[in-house]
């Protein structure tokens, strides 16, 4: 059995988005924990779950993406937290970066795009 890589927290919304990002960080060796909801990922956190890195989709009902960004960097400040969007919002982004999101992630994605960027933008846990 191949060694794991860590553990990636995908948060989505949406079930078909969760799977298929699931299916893909498997493939390139991580454990994945899912969270429908911004609440459940703050829920989950809070209650002992502890991934090297959250995938974390930004337009969801409920709590934003932005709102779940600033929850969980007060459950852990050094968790590496990559954005998941569609939205090319200079100042949205800058906004979130500001906040303590790590990097983007292009929306749609696909394997090598994933793979850049949790290998560039969020080693700093995630086990190499």
């Amino acid at each position: 059995m191949a060694d794991i890589k860590g553990t990636v927290l995908v948060v989505d919304d949406e079930e078909p988005i969760r799977n298929i990002a699931s299916e893909i960080l498997i493939y390139l060796g991580y454990e994945v924990l899912t969270a429908s909801s911004g609440e459940k990922a703050v829920e989950a956190m809070r209650t002992g779950a502890r991934p090297d890195l959250v995938l974390l989709d930004i337009i969801m009902p409920g709590w934003s993406g932005a709102r779940t960004l600033l929850e969980l960097r007060a459950i852990d400040p050094n968790l590496p937290i990559l954005i998941s969007t569609g939205n090319c919002d200079r100042a949205a982004n800058d906004s979130l970066l500001k906040d303590g999101a790590d990097g983007f992630v292009p929306n749609p994605y696909g394997i090598d795009t994933l793979a850049r960027a949790l290998e560039t933008r969020a080693g700093k846990r995630l086990i190499k």
